[in-house]
C-alpha cells in the first residue's frame, strides 16, 4: 500500500487530485494521511518522494483562492528533468528543483497544485474577464499568455510523478490507458435551403458578402437540385459523416440544440419532422446523439432542463453533449449538468486556437471550487475545433499539418483526440474542399 502524506488543510481538494491519480490513472491502491508537516510525502515503505507543498499550504483552509487574482500566477520558470526524459515543463508553482538521496526525492515542483489548477480552471473564476458571449476571455488564459496551450502539461506532470514512483520508489505503476478517437458534431444547422428566407439570404451573401457570381451561379444550381431533384441538402452530410467514422471504426457524436423557433440563435426547431428521421437514421447506424445547449441555456439551469426534456422525446436518455458556443461559466456551468443528471461535458477547449485548455489529453472528472466537491460529471476536454483551426491556419495543408503536430503529443500520453467538425463546414462557400481536409484528419489520427 503506498503512503501519502499531506498537510492538512484542504483535504477535499487534495483527495480529488490523488484519488485522480492513484485510483484511475495509476490503478494504484493508496492511503491518505494528513498530518502538520507542509509538503506531500509519497513513501513505498523503504523510500519517499517529497513534493513542495508550495501553495495550499500558504494559506488557511477557508481562504477562497479562487477569488484572488493576484495569486495567479503572472510569469512561469520551466524546468528540465533529463532523468526522466521530460524537459522545459512549465513550473506553475514551487521551483524546478529536483534532487535525489539514498532515501528520499525531493522534488521543488508544486505538480499537484498545477494539476488542480489546470484541471478545475480555477483561474477562470480568479481573472474574470469575459468576452462579449459570457465565455472567459481565452487569450486572459494562463497557458495562452505565457504560450504552453499547445502542450499537455497535466499530461507532463502526471508522466513526471509516474516516472519518480518507478525508478526511485520501484512502485510499479499499472497505466492501462489506451488512447481513443471522439469525433463530434455539433448540430447548429440542419439544412441550408429549406426556406425562401435562407435562400436569399445566400443568394444575397453570394453577391454582397463573398462578391462572387459563380458560387451565386452554385448557389442557385444547388436550389434546383434540391427543389426539383430532391437531392439532400449541403447540410445535410450525416450520412457521409458516419460512414468515414464507420471506416475509422468509431462512433459520430452528434449533439443537437434542442431549440424551438423564436429562441435565441436557434436556427431549426426540434420539433421539425426532419430531425426524427435525422436522429432515427443515426440511432439505427448505432451513432450517438447528445446535447447542444442553446445559447439561452448559459446560467439557465430551468432552461437546460426544459431542452433536455424535448431531446429525450427523440433519443431517449441524453448523457453527453456541448454548450452551444463553448459558452461555459466556471464551475456553474459544471454544476448544472451535474443537477441535471448530464454524464460527460466537451466544452472546455479554446474557441480561437487549437489546444490544451485544462492541459491534459483525456477525460477526467470534475471538481467545484466553490462549494469543495468533486462531481459525477466528467469532462472531455475538446482539442480542434474546425472554425478555430481555420482561424489558426492560412491554409488547408497547414490545418492538417498543424493537427498532425498536435496529435503527436496526444500519442506520447496514450490521449483521446476530441474533434469538433459541424455537419455545415465541409464543402459549401468557404468551406469548399474541407471535406478532404476533414477525411485527411481522421485518416491519420
Amino acid at each position: 500500500m503506498i503512503s501519502v502524506h499531506i498537510y492538512n488543510n484542504f483535504l477535499n481538494e487534495k483527495k480529488y487530485i490523488f484519488d485522480f491519480l492513484f485510483k484511475e490513472i495509476f490503478f494504484c491502491d493508496y492511503e491518505l494521511i494528513p498530518d502538520s508537516e507542509k509538503s506531500y510525502r509519497i513513501s513505498d515503505g523503504n523510500k519517499t518522494i517529497s513534493i513542495a507543498d508550495s501553495f495550499f499550504s500558504a494559506f488557511e483552509d477557508e481562504f477562497l483562492y479562487y477569488n484572488d487574482r493576484n495569486i495567479v500566477p503572472d510569469s512561469i520558470a520551466y524546468a528540465d528533468y533529463p532523468k526522466q526524459e521530460i524537459f522545459n515543463t512549465p513550473v506553475l508553482f514551487g521551483t524546478g528543483e529536483l534532487k535525489v538521496f539514498e532515501d528520499i526525492c525531493y522534488l521543488g515542483n508544486d505538480i499537484f497544485a498545477g494539476l488542480f489548477f489546470m484541471l478545475t480552471r480555477w483561474e477562470e473564476i480568479a481573472v474574470s474577464k469575459f468576452d462579449t458571449h459570457g465565455r472567459f476571455d481565452e487569450e486572459e488564459n494562463l497557458s495562452v499568455r505565457l504560450g504552453f496551450y499547445d502542450r499537455p502539461i497535466v499530461n507532463e506532470y502526471i508522466l513526471l510523478l509516474e516516472n519518480l514512483l518507478h525508478n526511485f520508489c520501484t512502485i510499479q505503476i499499472k497505466n492501462k490507458r489506451k488512447g481513443k478517437v471522439f469525433l463530434t458534431h455539433d448540430v447548429d444547422e440542419i439544412a441550408r435551403y429549406d426556406t425562401l428566407f435562407k435562400i436569399l439570404k445566400a443568394l444575397g451573401g453570394d453577391i454582397v458578402k463573398r462578391k462572387s457570381l459563380s458560387t451565386f451561379l452554385g448557389t442557385l444550381k444547388d436550389c434546383y437540385s434540391i427543389k426539383t431533384k430532391k437531392q439532400s441538402d449541403v447540410y445535410d452530410t450525416f450520412d457521409l459523416l458516419m460512414d468515414l467514422s464507420d471506416k475509422k471504426a468509431v462512433k459520430s457524436r452528434f449533439y443537437f440544440i434542442p431549440g424551438y423557433n423564436g429562441e435565441v440563435d436557434v436556427r431549426f426547431d426540434i420539433r421539425n419532422s426532419k430531425i426524427k428521421n435525422i436522429t432515427e437514421k443515426i440511432k439505427l447506424r448505432g451513432h450517438i446523439i447528445g446535447i447542444h445547449p442553446s445559447y439561452s441555456s448559459f446560467c439557465n439551469k430551468t432552461q437546460l432542463i426544459k431542452e433536455q426534456e424535448r431531446l429525450k422525446q427523440y433519443c431517449g436518455n441524453i448523457e453527453e453533449g456541448r454548450q452551444h458556443y463553448l459558452r461555459f461559466k466556471i464551475p456553474d456551468t459544471w454544476q448544472d449538468w451535474e443537477d441535471t443528471n448530464l454524464k460527460v461535458d466537451s466544452s472546455i477547449g479554446f474557441y480561437n486556437r487549437i489546444g490544451f485548455r485544462a492541459g491534459i489529453c483525456y477525460e477526467y472528472p470534475v471538481f467545484n471550487v466553490v462549494t469543495r466537491k468533486q462531481l459525477n460529471v466528467r469532462e472531455r476536454p475538446l482539442l480542434v475545433m474546425d472554425t478555430a483551426l481555420r482561424k489558426l491556419c492560412v491554409t488547408k495543408e497547414k490545418s492538417v499539418e498543424t493537427v498532425f503536430k498536435l496529435h503527436e503529443y496526444i500519442k506520447k500520453y496514450n490521449g483521446d483526440f476530441v474533434l469538433l467538425w459541424h455537419n455545415n463546414n465541409l464543402k459549401v462557400n468557404e468551406w469548399a474542399g474541407w471535406d478532404k481536409v476533414y477525411k485527411q484528419i481522421i485518416e491519420q489520427v
